[in-house]
């Protein structure tokens, strides 16, 4: 083999195996090497501080995580806001494996200080739980720096291959602001909707406003489409009132003076009788000072909402608690008293909770949409419409089947018409299609049922290349030159054309992604990749395979 090809055979390598790498993990050969909490988070709890203590009644068992390098976290763990963050998401991923495996399991005795926090499964002994945790398949079987080569990552299907929820909303004109416009308070909707679902977690979710005040919502692969919508509607305003009065009926309450004074009620529970406030009109602290909220628990192990106030909601906090010690002090969401604690001492810091009456779901959301911030305006619910996933099976199955026929065909006649050029080609457009699917599980991308025909129309370009550099082969041989001069005389007459092609195609994909939305940005994507892996497969790897086999003794004759 000769050195000067030494850098070509490096490089197609390397983009096979990242190809590779990249597209395996759309299978689920991977699951058992990765476990469920992820390698940064498995660095950040390492498994040798996982501990199992049976219970006093003998019938339950004690799985303790313990984090000792809090420090470390920040660097190890991805995006975190904070170090106790990271162990309420391994916790909490805990706690959804057991469920899932229709274990009960809750939180208990967390002690974020010491950095330990428990789970303590129900009816289960300490070897019961040892298996299922084996079951669970929470930490990887593999070593971390293998496990990190392999994203967990899948291709991400569309709404229309998948399913999914199709909402629409409008915005409640009346609840507008004096202040804004129709257009700034859709606008500002829009993002803060895109924020929302951007931190649930959901993938390429279509959200754009449409006829005046409407706002138009697709998300693919929602499997709780309730929790989902009511993470969208929760307007999400956040205030701090004091209370001037409280009883068990509006009625009971002193008379109130219109301009200074507001009547809430705090929403009753099974266990909790409802009651009615008096409130100082003007809040004390709002949403608009709110840094950050985050999910955390108290020390019965119950979920609460941690709230950290900018510079400026911390001083507002720390004057008005200093000044209102034994006062009352109502937090108020969405116009509903949801706790009034009595103000003990003067609170510095910008710290504040929210606590009681939460579920962990719940607290979830509440931390979501206060930290996307509240929404200029209420929603109205105009549709709801849940898409199932079976016109998308339906659609996968037809396009499969038509695509792996065409895909036959088309390989066979290449190879029928040139040979063994035409088997290199065939490679060429496989190899094109691993990296179309790796490239799209490094970037997150979303297949859709209109990214699968710009997969397609992606391998009609790939043979078309092909076809054209033969076919100039082809003449350059039949002109008299020797098989080495033909090759690469071939490549050099087709490289223009080549690109020229690819290079319009690409403007105009550029076109469709830029001002294109959804479905249009799924066809755009596959294409645009599949243009790039084109032109890689076609110059650079037909080119080098066609070198490297017709040398020597080869040279003499041309198969094609």
């Amino acid at each position: 083999m000769k050195s000067k090809y030494s850098v070509k055979i490096i490089v197609v390598l390397a983009v096979f195996l990242f190809s590779l790498f990249y597209t395996l993990p759309s299978t689920k050969m991977w699951d058992n090497a990765f476990g469920t909490i992820s390698p940064a988070e498995q660095q950040a709890v390492p498994q040798r501080l996982l501990e199992f203590t049976a219970g006093d009644d003998g019938a339950s068992a004690l799985i303790k995580f313990q984090v000792d390098r809090m420090a470390e976290i920040f660097n190890l763990a991805k995006n975190p806001a904070r170090p106790d963050d990271v162990l309420n998401n391994v916790v909490d991923t805990a706690r959804k494996a057991f469920v899932d495996m229709n274990i009960e399991a809750r939180v208990f005795n967390p002690d974020y200080n010491a950095g330990n926090v428990s789970l303590r499964i129900a009816g289960k002994t300490k070897e019961e739980a040892q298996a299922l945790l084996g079951a669970a398949n929470l930490y990887s079987k593999l070593p971390l720096a293998v496990t990190a080569l392999f994203p967990r990552s899948r291709i991400t299907l569309g709404l229309d291959l998948k399913g999914g929820i199709d909402l629409v909303y409008q915005v409640d004109l009346n609840s507008i602001q004096e202040n804004d416009s129709i257009t700034d308070a859709v606008s500002r909707s829009v993002e803060i909707i895109r924020n929302r679902i951007d931190m649930f977690g959901i993938a390429e979710p279509s959200i754009k406003a449409q006829d005046g005040n409407r706002i138009r919502i697709q998300l693919p692969g929602v499997k709780d489409p309730e929790r989902v919508k009511q993470l969208i509607q929760n307007t999400a305003m956040l205030q701090f009132h004091m209370v001037k009065d409280q009883a068990l009926t509006a009625a009971q309450l002193e008379p109130i003076s219109a301009e200074g004074e507001i009547v809430l009620m705090q929403p009753g529970t099974p266990r909790q009788q409802a009651m009615w406030f008096k409130l100082v009109r003007r809040p004390e602290v709002t949403g608009r000072d709110l840094k950050f909220a985050k999910v955390s628990f108290d020390e019965m192990g119950a979920p609460i909402v941690h709230l950290e106030f900018n510079a400026e909601g911390a001083a507002k906090f720390a004057q008005v608690t200093g000044s209102h010690i034994g006062e009352q002090l109502a937090i108020v969401l969405d116009n509903k008293v949801h706790s009034a604690p009595v103000i003990q001492s003067r609170i510095t810091g910008g710290m504040a909770q929210i606590t009681g009456r939460f579920t962990l779901e719940e607290a979830q959301n509440l931390a979501i949409v206060l930290r996307a911030g509240a929404l200029p305006a209420s929603l109205i619910a105009l549709e709801s419409r849940v898409v199932g996933p079976t016109l998308g099976q339906e659609s996968i199955k037809a396009g499969w089947s038509a695509g792996v026929i065409g895909a036959l065909l088309v390989l066979l006649f290449m190879m029928f018409f040139y040979k063994f050029c035409g088997f290199l080609a065939d490679l060429a457009v496989l190899f094109n299609t691993l990296i179309i699917f790796g490239v799209l599980v490094f970037f997150g991308g979303t297949l859709t049922l209109p990214g699968i025909a710009g997969l397609i129309l992606t391998l009609g370009f790939a043979v078309d290349a092909n076809v054209i550099i033969f076919e100039r082969i082809k003449e350059e041989f039949r002109s008299g030159k020797t098989v080495r001069a033909s090759i690469n005389a071939g490549f050099d007459r087709a490289f223009s054309c080549i690109i020229d092609s690819n290079v319009t195609t690409l403007l105009t994909v550029a076109i469709l992604y830029i001002f294109g939305s959804g479905p249009i940005r799924g066809f755009a994507t596959t294409l645009g990749i599949g243009l790039v892996a084109n032109v890689f497969t076609a110059i650079i790897c037909v080119k080098l395979a066609l070198d490297l086999y017709y040398s020597g003794d080869r040279a003499k004759t041309l198969s094609i």
